[in-house]
């Protein structure tokens, strides 16, 4: 009867040292398994973020560009108003010097 009480209480000691055992490896699995998600995430977030900053960055490109083409419209503009004007004060000013130079040499 002893001998059957400790024969159970080896066993029972046994079974328990084998559900540690066994629990532990599940908790290094699960681990191992967290680990190996946590990395497969991060990677997406990275390539998420990075193909985000690839739209980001061509966005801006397109809107620089449309600027680009605004300021250059401008620009053009700009510089054929006045060189309009410079071709009117052009002739007022050739009239102008041939009427002093006639008028200064012209009367004597």
């Amino acid at each position: 009867m002893a001998y059957e009480i400790l024969k159970s209480i080896v066993e029972a000691e046994e079974r328990a040292a084998q559900i540690v055992k066994q629990a532990t490896q599940d908790a290094e699995a699960l681990k191992k398994d967290a680990q190996k998600q946590r990395d497969e995430l991060l990677q997406q977030v990275q390539l998420q973020g990075k193909e985000l900053m690839q739209l980001v960055a061509k966005q801006a490109e397109e809107e620089s560009r449309v600027e680009i083409q605004n300021i250059q419209k401008n620009t053009d503009d700009a510089c054929l108003k006045t060189k309009e004007r410079a071709e009117q004060k052009k002739e007022e000013a050739v009239q102008a010097v041939i009427g002093r130079v006639v008028g200064a040499y012209g009367s004597r």
